[in-house]
């Protein structure tokens, strides 16, 4: 069987605070970017309609969009939103593997996770 990866973004806007940052701990915004990757067999030419995986992260991050993020993670530094989005693609997606999760804080700086 054919392996494929694939992918799909999203963006969303919030507020936070980085708690004892000295530049950060005021409440500030951003216009997040996420891109998400998957992996699977090809079958019936798709690994998972473009639509369905889109929709997916659109629900995910509608959680953060217009909120203050340190209502949903105690310290919201980009690296644990990061985080939080990468566990909760992977719990929806049983038959895919996640193989990276970027999110953009900044067009210049975004963490990432790749498996």
């Amino acid at each position: 069987m054919i392996r494929m990866i694939l992918g799909v973004s999203e963006t969303f806007d919030s507020a936070h605070f980085l708690p004892n940052h000295p530049k950060c701990g005021r409440i500030h915004g951003h216009t997040y970017k996420v891109e998400i990757e998957v992996e699977g067999e090809l079958r019936n030419g798709m690994v998972i309609d473009f639509g369905d995986l889109k929709a997916m992260l659109k629900d995910i991050v509608a959680k953060f969009d217009h909120r203050l993020i340190n209502e949903l993670i105690e310290n919201p530094t980009c690296e644990n939103i990061c985080l939080a989005i990468f566990n909760e693609i992977k719990d929806r997606l049983k038959d895919l593997k996640v193989v990276r999760v970027r999110v953009y804080e900044n067009p210049d700086k975004w963490a990432e996770i790749r498996v």
